[in-house]
């Protein structure tokens, strides 16, 4: 797809769909999709070796719609791998990620396409996210100052990482031109493949508009949530997905704020995994020394802080372990 304006025509829509045993919410995920007020949308499901019978409910789903989803079965791959096969499988302009057991409010892709019209497709359009269990009008959401407009995706990038905000990967409508341009999803992360996917298209794009009237339900999981699990793969895993931010975007903008951003973003890591791992520990800090940010950067609470910038940043790590 070459670089054109976007126009008030009904372009395609892709919303893909990687499922691994996701029997329990998936049929109201995929409703939440068919249900969308945009008329020209396409599903497209990657089946990643389920064993839960998620396999035949999208079966039942595509005998339903067949002119409007497309089932893919395969073996279990990961999370990136499905959705990159899915990227490939897909036809439209623009893009929708949607996770097995997240819901779109109906008028979603409706509200962000016609935010888009007459914009580059190197403009990206969120919205706000909000966390729910069971129900989603019983839900959770935070005062993100990320939830705005912003002048390029660097500066979303910039306040996201400086304040450890950040967007569900459904919130956002990502056109073709920037996905291609971006490059796939990373299948060697275990951990934060969206985050370091988005970080990616947010380098290379253009103005960030943000969409007041959607929402995106993300359901909150405890069962089997890498994200959750302090194991040292991912933590590892998590590291590593930093020093992709670090490798890419200096290519961009090589700046203080830009290596302020990402001391700020080791320095979160160390707050959040002492005192485990002592070889990452020491990594993470190898790669703040690399930055050459003398400057004090604020992490954590404002108690933690205010007793950082008194005794220091090891010694506060070291006192907060023995006072929680």
């Amino acid at each position: 797809m070459g670089e054109t304006i976007v126009t008030g025509k009904p372009v395609l829509v892709s919303i893909i769909i990687p499922v691994f045993n996701k029997a329990s919410y998936v049929r109201e995920t995929l409703d939440s999709a068919l249900r969308q007020t945009y008329p020209n949308i396409e599903l497209v499901l990657v089946n990643d070796g389920s064993t839960d019978g998620s396999l035949a409910i999208l079966k039942e789903y595509q005998s339903k719609s067949p002119d409007k989803i497309i089932l893919i079965d395969q073996a279990n791959g990961g999370v990136s791998n499905a959705t990159n096969v899915g990227i490939k499988e897909s036809r439209g302009e623009y893009i929708q990620f949607l996770d097995a057991d997240d819901l779109l409010s109906p008028d979603k892709i409706e509200n962000q396409i016609r935010l888009l019209s007459g914009k580059s497709p190197k403009d990206l359009v969120s919205c706000k996210w909000v966390n729910f269990t069971d129900n989603p009008s019983k839900n959770t959401g935070f005062p993100y100052g990320v939830f705005a407009e912003f002048g390029s995706g660097l500066n979303w990038l910039m306040y996201s990482w400086n304040r450890q905000e950040m967007m569900a990967d459904s919130s956002w409508l990502t056109s073709r031109f920037l996905i291609e341009s971006s490059g796939p999803w990373n299948e060697s992360l275990i951990i934060n493949q969206d985050g370091e996917f988005f970080a990616r298209v947010l380098m290379r794009s253009k103005e960030i508009i943000f969409d007041t009237k959607s929402v995106v339900y993300y359901r909150s999981l405890e069962e089997g949530n890498v994200s959750r699990q302090k194991t040292y793969q991912s933590a590892k895993s998590l590291l590593e997905s930093f020093f992709c931010y670090h490798r890419e975007i200096l290519g961009f903008e090589d700046s203080e704020r830009i290596r302020m951003a990402l001391k700020r973003v080791y320095l979160k890591f160390i707050y959040d995994i002492y005192p485990l791992y002592p070889d990452l520990l020491q990594e993470a800090n190898y790669l703040i020394k690399k930055l050459g940010v003398k400057e004090h950067t604020p992490i954590g609470g404002p108690k933690f802080q205010q007793i950082s910038k008194l005794i220091g940043f090891r010694k506060a790590l070291w006192l907060k372990r023995f006072l929680q």
